[in-house]
């Protein structure tokens, strides 16, 4: 329950906005910070949202002077991000009434896809949409989203299914009764009803066949590939974008590679082999969670196999080391990634000093500010930009300016993991960490582990993609110039 200190913030918050005073957005989100410290968690989860309306007000009017569609640098975005993640975080965030989830869990998601973040939106779109299945303005942009998804795609027929199911959603609107947070918004309405236009004559354009059966795909010839296959296509792991907007069957697949792309004569056709590795080691790291998940507490290779109990809850086995050795795969693919632009956007890095944070610029100690290459600055490529604003829900020291809450404490998991030592435990005991050892509870580590599992697929996928967006503006730049086509071939 709100208390009157916090309501009499959020009607401040709103005349501030709606008169676009910048001075008094400034003081009020110092005095949210003033009251967060001593609050309930719903009530802090309540004024972390009010925080980022604050950021997402002065962005508004910041935005007034300057046409930041191509910026690279959104620290009010960015800021406003990480609120509304904060409030999600809270435990209190569930004593929130489901309009109030909704808003925020759609607002993050409106957020996201504006940097590009194509896949981690829908997946807080559909958040929302599991408090409130009519919430018209998730609904809405979630299905523009998938509208921009689609025409980033070079598999026709993924994009396809993208417009219709898109059109399908937006078909809801003056069809059923929709839930709109503070009534209708007007010039939303009306943006979702143009693209339901755009859809659907892109529809009639391709002869799109709505008949289709997109469930009639086998599994597997067996019953243990099938439920494997069940499982990465319910946690959407499969490398294959239609697994973004749906579970059917015609998305269990690994399909995605590398888009159509040019070398000159006589260079080395490098690229799919460096994406083969990426994508293969993420596979491996996906399997060892399911094995985590299905495989018995007792395994043959731990049978007498000697440890001393160390008295501090740590359970020992194969099992778990499926997990650590997960996260430890999936964390290494944003390195090499990062490998991948170094080579093919021309960056010019020594091999040995490239990671994923420092492949986008150079950090000005002095300003304490990332100054992005221009090859990224120039590119008005979305996914690519897309890839950028994921490296920020990693933590590097030098890089704080994250928007992942939790970024931190996944860089040091995984720190420790690598080379320190963690220690399982099956529950918490009450030990103490050192800088040599941390202990975390294997349900920690899972959900950690499956975190950056996901993060990495969102990676490859922007990765793959954002190459396509980048080969076709070279196409044009060449002209009619001789080239050697490269188009990805099945082992």
């Amino acid at each position: 329950m709100l208390n009157k200190e916090i309501e009499n913030l959020g009607l401040e918050i709103d005349l501030a906005c709606d008169s676009n005073d910048s001075l008094k957005l400034e003081q009020l989100l110092v005095g949210c910070d003033s009251l967060v410290g001593n609050e309930t968690s719903e009530n802090r989860s309540v004024l972390y949202f009010y925080k980022a309306n604050c950021c997402a007000a002065l962005r508004m009017i910041e935005r007034k002077d300057v046409d930041d569609t191509w910026n690279w640098h959104q620290e009010r975005l960015i800021t406003e991000i990480l609120h509304l993640r904060k409030a999600v975080a809270e435990t209190g965030f569930e004593q929130l009434n489901e309009v109030m989830q909704c808003k925020i869990l759609t607002n993050i998601a409106n957020g996201l896809s504006s940097l590009g973040r194509a896949i981690e939106s829908i997946n807080y779109y559909d958040k929302a949409l599991s408090r409130i299945d009519n919430f018209a303005m998730a609904l809405g942009n979630k299905a523009i989203g998938q509208v921009h998804y689609g025409q980033h795609l070079y598999d026709h027929g993924h994009s396809g299914i993208f417009f219709f199911l898109a059109h399908k959603q937006l078909n809801r609107f003056g069809t059923e009764p929709l839930l709109w947070d503070c009534g209708v918004h007007q010039d939303a309405l009306e943006a979702f009803i143009d693209y339901r236009d755009f859809a659907e004559s892109v529809l009639k354009e391709m002869e799109f066949d709505s008949s289709f059966d997109f469930n009639n795909f086998p599994l597997g010839q067996h019953k243990k590939e099938q439920d494997y296959r069940k499982w990465c296509l319910r946690h959407r792991l499969f490398m294959n974008p239609l697994n973004d907007v749906f579970s059917a069957t015609i998305a269990a697949n690994d399909v995605l590679h590398l888009p159509s792309h040019v070398y000159a004569v006589g260079e080395e056709p490098r690229f799919p082999k460096y994406f083969n590795i990426l994508k293969q080691e993420f596979i491996v790291a996906r399997h060892m969670i399911y094995e985590f998940t299905t495989a018995d507490f007792d395994h043959y290779s731990d049978n007498d196999v000697l440890l001393e109990n160390g008295l501090d809850g740590v359970h020992f086995g194969y099992r778990n080391e499926l997990l650590k050795s997960s996260l430890r795969v999936s964390y290494s693919i944003f390195d090499k990634i990062a490998l991948f632009l170094n080579d093919y956007m021309d960056i010019g890095l020594k091999v040995d000093g490239v990671n994923f944070r420092n492949i986008w610029g150079t950090y000005n100690k002095r300003d304490r500010k990332l100054e992005i290459r221009s090859c990224f600055i120039d590119s008005e490529n979305w996914l690519l930009r897309g890839l950028y604003f994921l490296s920020k829900d990693l933590y590097a020291p030098n890089f704080i300016d994250v928007a992942e809450p939790q970024a931190q404490e996944l860089h040091y998991i995984r720190k420790m993991a690598e080379h320190r030592y963690l220690g399982i435990q099956e529950y918490p005991a009450q030990v103490g960490d050192t800088e040599y050892l941390k202990y975390i509870t294997v349900d920690d580590l899972e959900d950690k582990a499956l975190k950056m599992l996901q993060l990495s697929r969102e990676a490859l996928i922007y990765l793959s993609l954002a190459m396509h967006i980048e080969e076709r503006k070279r196409e044009e730049a060449r002209g009619n110039g001789l080239v050697v086509p490269i188009q990805s071939t099945p082992l």
